[in-house]
């Protein structure tokens, strides 16, 4: 890129100096020497500034100022603060609103209020760690920095500009040796080249789990869970045969926040009995936790106040506020030696004694909300995030309200948006634009928005689906809209619901998630507050289309054929949504013989392991977590009038302009383990 132009501010000597610089060539004078390197990447480049100082100083702050053509039909995307923060394509119009005064007392410390100045101004959107511009549906420059490590990264777009700034935060670094100011990919290209070769710069390991589905207890029960409640979800589950991954224990269980050891009196068997029984179920067993807090009354803030970052006046640093707990919560020093030796006995208790595999921590950006003299608040959430890796091993980590580059590599699963709330949208804290608030509806945004992140930087966890009719207001076009873009953008899918108060409609739709797995997400279209989500499998092309507003939407379909429901539509004909309604469609291949969908699964036909035939003859198998009975819609060509499917007699039948087959599904058709194809089901055997 050409005439992109940096600044780097520093003191010496209690005197605060400038040096401009570009990517041209060196610039230097006698305090230090600023080298930028600029290596071809395809697609793209790679810029590395290098800060070699000649004499002690102190760094405050960096920019780099890049020029970029932001035409009128762009979308622009900022990645939000840390997990819970609004992030989604806007046009260069929209804006980022500022929080409302009046919030700040209470929701400040949860976002990035307190470090950046946000005037909420039209065509000026700030983001953290990456964010790109896209110019054509499938067409974005992507600028994604890899060293989070050393600093944050506050990414700004200015649209009326053209341009897009990337800050530093390198304030109070004191370099003695060549300091890596900037490490960042520019991109140009589609979703997938982009995305795909910024993961591969950053070096991230391979992750180590497939996807999940669970069941966790906060959005039901809240911090109200009691032992009983706890074994009566589980006998549900397991009465029902329901074949999930991992049973989650959130908040609740312990003593109070910050006092892990111990476990209060609602759960006198004690949290290792707990985790058997979850293993006696054939689940994994997963415990939510808090690290970096505790709350006003717990042990831990009376006994060892000096564990805790400090402000100017030597008061604890508060962390937040939740009126559930005892009001404010403050910030542990995971800088303090005996901060790291308590928790280090935390998960070995967590995990070595108690036997828990999964652990949720929550609320992680709490290490950083100050910095030690020296460092950076980036370069603190990644070193504690490293730590947590290093003391929690190989047992699996979801993380929770957590800045997302330090959390690139060191946890399984991660949640990238708000908490799903009981009701759509939460109207005070949206007019008074908290970006962390509790809300269904920018849950899914940003479940939507975040999807690159998916299967790469970790699996990404959308919060859970609710199917129940008690406890919420969510009407059941919004449930089910719910349901199926979680599991559309998930890695991870929870739900909270006692399944043993469904209705049979309910637990047949919460069953047809099974078997589960991620989807890879090639395009994602809006129309309006609509979307047109195409999704890729090992097998098939689906087509999720959910409307997230209050009005009915429109949306446009590609030629083809599409299996929608048992029946066959045309892709010539728009798609009409009712107000926050969805639906999930399968693509047709055009192929002579192929299975169009089953009605036995949320993705149609998903549940379907092999599908093969020769001549007039059709074998299928379905996995073995398959739940559902029902029918299976198989196109063939119209030049013959017998067919056998699994050694039935089956005979041919018109949809349309379409010859197509329509043979039952029972509910266990030859398991196959795993995704392992066995040998196909014998004549005369039941399908």
């Amino acid at each position: 890129m050409e005439n992109v132009r940096g600044k780097l501010t520093y003191r010496r000597e209690g005197v605060v100096m400038t040096l401009d610089f570009d990517l041209d060539g060196q610039a230097e004078n006698d305090d230090l020497i600023i080298t930028p390197k600029v290596g071809a990447i395809s697609p793209g480049e790679r810029w590395t500034i290098t800060v070699t100082p000649r004499a002690p100083m102190t760094l405050l702050a960096a920019e780099l100022r890049v020029p970029i053509a932001v035409p009128a039909t762009s979308r622009i995307f900022v990645n939000g603060y840390q997990t819970w923060t609004e992030s989604r394509e806007l046009g260069p119009r929209g804006r980022i609103p500022s929080l409302s005064r009046l919030a700040r007392s209470r929701c400040s410390m949860y976002g990035d209020y307190e470090y950046v100045t946000n005037p909420g101004f039209p065509g000026r959107f700030h983001g953290w760690t990456y964010g790109y511009v896209r110019t054509e549906p499938d067409l974005l420059t992507l600028f994604g920095s890899l060293a989070e490590h050393t600093g944050f990264t506050l990414v700004t777009v200015t649209a009326s500009a053209g341009k897009v700034t990337l800050q530093k935060e390198c304030g109070g670094v004191m370099p003695t040796e060549p300091y890596v100011l900037y490490d960042v990919y520019v991109g140009t290209g589609t979703d997938r080249e982009t995305f795909g070769r910024y993961f591969d710069l950053l070096g991230l390991r391979r992750l180590r789990t497939l996807p999940l589905t669970g069941w966790t207890s906060w959005y039901n029960y809240y911090t109200g869970i009691t032992q009983e409640i706890i074994r009566h979800n589980l006998d549900a589950l397991g009465d029902h045969e329901v074949p999930l991954d991992v049973f989650q224990i959130d908040d609740g269980w312990q003593h109070a926040v910050g006092d892990w050891l111990i476990t209060n009196a609602k759960f006198p068997d004690g949290m290792g009995a707990i985790a058997d029984a979850i293993h006696g179920h054939g689940y994994k067993a997963g415990l939510w936790l808090a690290p970096f807090i505790a709350e006003e009354r717990s042990d831990l803030l009376r006994d060892h106040p000096d564990w805790f970052l400090t402000e100017d006046n030597g008061r604890p640093v508060k962390a937040g506020y939740n009126p559930s707990w005892s009001g404010f919560f403050y910030s542990l020093d995971v800088e303090n030696l005996a901060v790291r030796s308590y928790l280090r006995d935390v998960f070995d208790l967590v995990l070595h004694t108690w036997h828990f595999d999964l652990v949720k921590l929550d609320f992680l950006y709490t290490a950083c909300r100050k910095a030690p003299k020296g460092k950076t608040r980036g370069q603190v959430m990644s070193e504690s995030m490293q730590f947590l890796r290093d003391i929690i091993g190989d047992n699996l980590i979801l993380g929770c309200g957590v800045p997302l580059g330090p959390a690139f590599g060191q946890v399984d699963f991660c949640r990238i948006g708000g908490d799903v709330a009981l009701k759509w949208e939460n109207r005070l804290l949206s007019t008074v634009h908290y970006r962390e608030r509790v809300s269904t509806v920018s849950a899914l945004r940003n479940a939507i928005s975040r999807r690159h992140l998916n299967g790469a930087a970790f699996w990404n966890d959308p919060d859970v689906t609710v199917l129940r009719n008690t406890g919420n207001s969510l009407t059941e076009a919004q449930r089910r809209t719910l349901f199926l873009v979680n599991q559309t953008m998930g890695g991870v899918v929870f739900t909270s619901d006692d399944i043993s108060s469904y209705t049979e409609a309910q637990l047949r739709q919460y069953l047809s998630q099974f078997p589960f797995s991620a989807k890879v997400a090639l395009e994602a279209r809006p129309f309006g507050e609509a979307w047109r989500l195409t999704l890729r499998t090992e097998n098939a092309t689906f087509i999720v289309a959910a409307n997230l507003g209050p009005r009915s939407a429109t949306i446009d379909l590609d030629p083809g054929v599409y299996y929608c429901n048992g029946h066959l539509i045309d892709g010539g004909e728009p798609l009409q949504l009712l107000p926050f309604d969805s639906t999930c469609l399968r693509k047709a291949e055009g192929n002579d013989v192929e299975l169009l969908g089953t009605t036995t699964h949320l993705f149609p036909g998903l549940d379907i392991a092999h599908f093969e035939y020769h001549e007039t003859s059709i074998v299928f198998q379905r996995f073995d977590t398959a739940r559902l009975e029902g029918e299976a819609l198989i196109g063939v060509p119209d030049t013959f009038d017998q067919w056998t499917v699994n050694g039935v007699a089956a005979r041919p039948e018109r949809q349309g302009v379409h010859t197509v087959l329509r043979v039952p599904v029972a509910r266990v058709a030859r398991p196959v383990d795993c995704g392992i194809l066995q040998t196909a089901a014998a004549p005369d055997e039941e399908v």
